[in-house]
């Protein structure tokens, strides 16, 4: 019986903080939002989707990632932990077919550890005209210029447990 890290966090206490705590600050911004469709982009092992989910069940999750390792870990996972509620696809945001209707896209799009410049291009596949992006950042977003149609509406800063230090959430949407 082999254990695969798909992380790269060796301890307990960093994989808490920075998986499940940090993927629950996500919840700054979706508190009061209505329960509408999350899809959490290049999800890895499942943060801050999962977590999430966890923390709000009515949510609907969509987890998207390309890897099949970790496709086959994540619905290990949901099928563990019972959730209903969400699904998986494999694909990476450029190669995903758009969804074809409005309705049909999703309200929030969350990514984690994932580098905003190559999302941007891609993000109307999968969100909705006045949807929200919200990227997980270790500071501000300061290149406003270079946000290809999106403008930063809030940027919500918290502090890690234990000395992990300051985090942001940047939340992005349609320029009006």
């Amino acid at each position: 019986d082999r254990s695969i890290n798909l992380t790269g966090l060796r301890t307990d206490k960093e994989r808490i903080v920075l998986l499940f705590v940090d993927s629950l600050a996500g919840n700054l911004v979706l508190t009061g939002q209505p329960d509408g469709l999350i899809v959490d982009i290049g999800t890895g092992g499942g943060f801050p989707g999962i977590p999430l989910k966890l923390a709000l069940p009515a949510q609907h999750v969509l987890l998207m990632e390309p890897r099949a390792n970790k496709i086959a870990f994540l619905h290990n996972i949901i099928g563990k932990l019972e959730l209903t509620r969400i699904s998986v696809i494999q694909s990476r945001l450029e190669d995903f077919r758009s969804m074809i209707t409005e309705e049909e896209k999703c309200d929030v799009a969350m990514c984690k550890g994932v580098n905003i410049e190559h999302i941007l291009p891609d993000i109307d596949r999968v969100l909705k005209k006045n949807g929200k992006l919200v990227v997980f950042r270790s500071k501000n977003i300061d290149n406003h210029h270079q946000l290809k149609g999106m403008e930063v509406c809030e940027e919500i800063s918290y502090e890690l447990p234990f000395g992990y230090g300051n985090r942001v959430l940047s939340v992005l949407q349609r320029e009006s």
